[in-house]
């Protein structure tokens, strides 16, 4: 075995450390790290706290790559640093700083680079499982897969050579949309990335993109070996919560050798399919990003004047809600409410954990939430997204808001 495991840090070492120790439970020998340099918005402390955290790695060999300034691009980054371990290595393992591993995580990778070293239609090896349901009759311990994924990942040198992060490849979408079925079944979003640039520059974009045109496949564990803990600290471009992180699996692959082939199952094809179809549609990326920071904005201008939300509620006679949505506004709208009005429980559109904060998680298609709701008032976090939920839960409710919709009532 010939591998490189590399590791992109920047500057939270409350991410890194997490990290860090996730994969020391995993005996590596060696470690490649990459850390971004310093630019005009990055947390210096936070910067040289990670330094000192690589420097006193004591429990294996580590190759340590600092820029002297900070990269035009994350993409600039990672891809470099990929390059950088292929000239020594002939397979790599890649893992970000918000990306917390399983104990047997590169255990399954090593495994799946030995089976599927000659299997050139196998281009990349993927430790994160999208929230899908695997049969309880599917007894193989992976998951054929078209488009990969970025969060923990793996490939061999020859494929990654054969990568061109190049515009020019847009040439050939046209026949491919024509001719392989997967950019119609596997549900990744072309058409619509296509037309959202701030996307178009992103690396794992071309990634997936090169697998597909290459009609490769990806593959997952049947059990998710990621957790993205970014969301919560917050990433650099990411906010709130996010249907894509799901926790990581307390059960332990089948540990017979998966086939040397691998097609992708109609159950598999038709989960991430509807999965991908589900989080790509509504609002853009940035369009749910811009109305989070107004939200947060607007409730510190509101906290500065000495307002609560809590007092907007009590004033329409309102003392218990269900909130739809978890995440950073969610734990802020726990504090605001503690101990003046009560909440019941929360409800999401995809459920990670069952309980957030000490209180139940429902998914907004359960049955256990749909008791007197017609008494209680639902408080929308996405409110992007009101006129969706409104549809699929609002009729329940004696009243929805969303918690912009507070802040002009204050």
């Amino acid at each position: 075995m010939n591998c490189g495991i590399a590791l992109f840090i920047y500057d939270r070492p409350q991410c890194t450390k997490k990290v860090l120790e996730s994969l020391k439970r995993n005996c590596i020998r060696e470690l490649y790290v990459f850390q971004d340099g310093i630019g005009d918005k990055t947390n210096k402390t936070g910067w040289e706290q990670n330094v000192n955290l690589i420097e006193n790695i004591n429990w294996c060999e580590v190759h340590y790559k600092k820029n002297e300034q900070k990269a035009s691009s994350l993409d600039k980054q990672i891809i470099t640093g990929i390059n950088r371990v292929f000239e020594q290595k002939e397979e790599i393992i890649v893992i970000e700083d918000d990306c917390i591993i399983s104990n047997d995580t590169i255990a399954f990778f090593e495994k799946c680079f030995e089976i599927y070293r000659y299997n050139k239609r196998i281009i990349s090896i993927d430790a994160y499982l999208e929230p899908i349901e695997v049969p309880e009759e599917y007894e193989m311990s992976v998951i054929a897969s078209g488009a990969p994924s970025s969060w923990g990942w793996g490939t061999w040198k020859d494929r990654w050579l054969g990568f061109q992060k190049d515009f020019a490849i847009i040439k050939h979408i046209g026949d491919a949309m024509k001719y392989n079925k997967m950019f119609d079944t596997c549900g990744y979003p072309i058409k619509k990335i296509l037309t959202d640039y701030s996307l178009l520059s992103t690396w794992d974009f071309w990634w997936s993109l090169y697998v597909l045109l290459k009609e490769g496949i990806s593959i997952r564990p049947i059990y998710n070996k990621v957790y993205n803990i970014g969301f919560a600290n917050p990433g650099t471009h990411t906010f709130g919560d996010s249907p894509w992180v799901v926790p990581i699996s307390d059960k332990k692959n089948i540990e017979e050798d998966p086939p040397f082939q691998l097609e992708i199952e109609p159950w598999a094809e038709a989960g991430f399919k509807n999965f991908y179809q589900r989080v790509n549609e509504g609002k853009t990326l940035i369009e749910r990003q811009t109305y989070y920071r107004g939200c947060l904005e607007r409730w510190l201008e509101l906290k500065q004047q000495g307002k609560n939300i809590s007092d907007v509620l009590l004033k329409k006679n309102i003392d218990r809600v269900a909130v739809y949505g978890t995440g950073t506004i969610g734990k802020l709208l726990i504090q605001e409410l503690v101990e003046k009005v009560t909440i019941s429980y929360f409800i999401v559109t995809y459920k990670n954990a069952n309980d957030f904060m000490g209180y139940s998680v429902y998914e907004y298609q359960e049955e256990q939430w749909r008791k007197e709701t017609d008494r209680l008032t639902l408080i929308v976090i996405p409110g992007y997204d009101i006129d969706t939920i409104k549809q699929m839960v609002g009729k329940l409710f004696l009243k929805v808001y969303c918690v912009d919709e507070l802040f002009d009532n204050i």
